[in-house]
């Protein structure tokens, strides 16, 4: 069974809040699975993440 989570990261010109956000969850056994932006003035990513449960 699979188990799913969505995360809102806000935009910054390095990516480095997305870039940790995804390394420290990588580290728990979460996997990316979509990296979308929130409409066009938000500046927000929105992170997919699942795992094995």
């Amino acid at each position: 069974m699979k188990e799913y989570k969505a995360v809102k990261v806000k935009w910054d010109v390095n990516l480095e809040q997305v870039n940790k956000l995804m390394n420290d969850m990588a580290k728990d056994g979460w996997e990316v699975v979509n990296v979308t932006t929130e409409p066009p003035n938000t500046l927000n990513f929105v992170v997919v993440l699942c795992r094995e449960v």
